[in-house]
């Protein structure tokens, strides 16, 4: 197991020579003082994985880690839930029920989707937008009393140029206003903006497979068995990017610099999860 340490209090866990997936979580975490050091007894934890679709990981989170990640933070408090939102036309509670309802039956963790938001809208120009100004977004996402774990999976992305952290976000968006973002030239931007609206307590990223080309629901598949783990949305997706172009593949990241990656710069440019 090696781990090496990245900018902004990121842990990047090398799981290639490590069959058990929880010891690589485990292992991710570690340098950060692990889950107890995020989580106490009496929280309140959001979990947000990513289904914008049911297709098999790595266009959509792994059911084995998402259950190993449940069964570790139930380990420190009980009050867990899975909050997500898939694409339009997509019943979200399906997906997930068909992937781990069984699991979530057993655990006793509720599925809160976008047929329970109570939407909110956030104003996102006084906190420094430019592109998109105000979104709707969950009341619940944005109670204190709350804590937000999100768990990205990491990949290449057709329109937004990759999916990871940053990206994530996208599936707490009102739906139509959701489609309307990804219409527009300014995506990467606006994903970057939409994160001012919300800040989670920890980001573990899945990037043990991942895709190189395409994206975000199939492309050429490669398997550099990574498991990233830290507070900072951007170092995580800064790291994800180099893990994409380390495989010299046609993409939307080909020879760009990651911190010039549309995201990344208006992220850095605004500030995300530095403070």
């Amino acid at each position: 197991m090696v781990i090496t340490s990245d900018l902004r209090n990121t842990v990047v866990t090398d799981t290639i020579h490590s069959p058990n997936l929880e010891d690589s979580i485990k292992q991710a975490l570690e340098p950060l003082g692990g889950l107890k050091s995020f989580i106490s007894r009496d929280d309140s934890i959001l979990v947000k994985p990513n289904f914008n679709t049911g297709d098999p990981f790595p266009a959509s989170t792994d059911p084995e880690f998402l259950e190993i990640m449940l069964r570790l933070l139930l380990r420190h408090t009980q009050n867990v839930e899975i909050v997500e939102s898939s694409t339009l036309r997509a019943k979200t509670r399906e997906i997930i029920e068909s992937k781990v309802g069984e699991v979530l039956k057993e655990l006793d963790i509720p599925i809160i989707t976008e047929q329970d938001f109570k939407f909110t809208w956030v104003d996102l120009k006084s906190k420094g937008a430019k592109y998109l100004k105000s979104v709707k977004l969950p009341k619940r996402i944005l109670d204190p009393q709350k804590k937000l774990i999100l768990l990205p999976c990491l990949k290449t992305h057709f329109i937004a140029q990759y999916t990871g952290a940053i990206k994530l976000g996208v599936g707490f968006m009102e739906r139509k206003q959701r489609v309307r973002m990804h219409m527009s030239w300014r995506v990467p931007a606006k994903v970057a903006e939409l994160n001012l609206g919300f800040k989670p307590e920890l980001v573990i990223m899945d990037a043990r497979k991942i895709f190189v080309t395409q994206g975000p629901a199939s492309g050429k598949e490669e398997s550099p068995m990574k498991i990233l783990a830290g507070t900072n949305r951007v170092s995580i997706d800064i790291k994800g990017i180099k893990i994409i172009q380390s495989y010299h593949e046609k993409n939307k990241l080909e020879g760009r610099d990651p911190l010039d990656v549309g995201t990344i710069k208006r992220a850095l440019e605004l500030g995300i999860d530095e403070s």
